[in-house]
């Protein structure tokens, strides 16, 4: 590997410590970068492969131990290092698409709840309150939140990292292509995601006894659904997005629909039900047929 390969991939790992912990000494207004903590690493790997990985892995995690613990090392690993990673192992089996980067990422990050969740459920409920009641004198008591999203805090927190990294993702891919002129060769695009069929079986597993079970017992599979819910919503938005392109629907309406999709949370269990419906049917297949 070029001394300037390393170099840069040494600047990935530094670039990406300081977006994730970067707030904690520069100003609370820096937090936002931390959403963009694995787009260097992103970069690095799409760029120079698993050896600039490689690089920037044990430089960044000699600075998360160094500065932090050990065991934050340890988590920027698998939240911002692992994902990647995987799926560049997947190139010399022609298989680098979105498809197994989404599903990877879900498999990993449901195995990552049930480990936390086992090991540290109880310093997990003593986060969630001390936040509670953070807000609670922040606000003078005027925030009220309901037990039952208390307990699906990690999911939520998993779920919305799982965006955040597939958002990393697209991004990397734009700046590698666009600026450094390298095309990366994704063989699949998301509005075309076609999902595993263990991917929908276990959603369904863990969706019907989420659905029946009380509060207690259904925290689990409640948690595990939603994680699950996210490769399975964007195939139900490709169903969407390829009616909308068929029907010749102009770009304001469908920008417009996917704002209110966004901005009234409720509705998106419907797109979620396209998706795995689209499983079972395939109304894309069908379209093209069709055509």
């Amino acid at each position: 590997m070029p001394l300037k390969a390393i170099l840069n991939s040494l600047i990935a790992g530094m670039v990406s410590c300081l977006f994730a912990i970067g707030f904690k000494y520069f100003g609370i207004y820096l937090i936002f970068l931390s959403y963009f903590s694995a787009l260097p690493i992103f970069i690095c790997g799409l760029y120079f492969g698993i050896t600039g990985i490689f690089v920037s892995a044990i430089f960044s995690i000699v600075i998360m131990t160094s500065v932090t613990s050990f065991n934050v090392g340890i988590l920027f690993f698998i939240t911002n290092i692992l994902p990647i990673t995987l799926i560049l192992f997947e190139r010399s089996k022609n298989k680098f698409n979105y498809l197994n980067f989404i599903s990877k990422l879900t498999l990993i990050n449901s195995i990552l709840f049930i480990v936390i969740n086992y090991f540290y459920r109880d310093k997990i409920k003593n986060i969630t309150n001390n936040f509670t009641e953070y807000l609670n004198q922040s606000l003078n008591n005027s925030v009220i939140i309901d037990q039952s999203i208390l307990d699906l805090a990690p999911s939520i927190m998993i779920f919305s990292w799982n965006l955040i990294l597939i958002i990393n993702l697209i991004c990397a891919r734009f700046i590698v292509t666009k600026y450094f002129k390298k095309p990366i060769n994704l063989k699949d695009k998301l509005i075309n995601l076609k999902l595993q069929r263990w991917l929908i079986f276990l959603f369904i597993l863990f969706l019907i006894p989420a659905s029946l079970l009380s509060n207690d017992n259904g925290i689990w599979f409640r948690s595990l659904a939603l994680i699950y819910a996210i490769p399975v919503t964007i195939q139900g938005f490709g169903v969407v997005q390829l009616f909308f392109k068929q029907k010749k629907i102009s770009d304001v309406l469908i920008y417009t629909f996917y704002t209110i999709i966004f901005l009234i949370p409720i509705s998106l269990p419907i797109i979620t039900a396209i998706g795995v419906i689209e499983y079972f049917y395939d109304f894309r297949q069908l379209k093209y047929k069709k055509n």
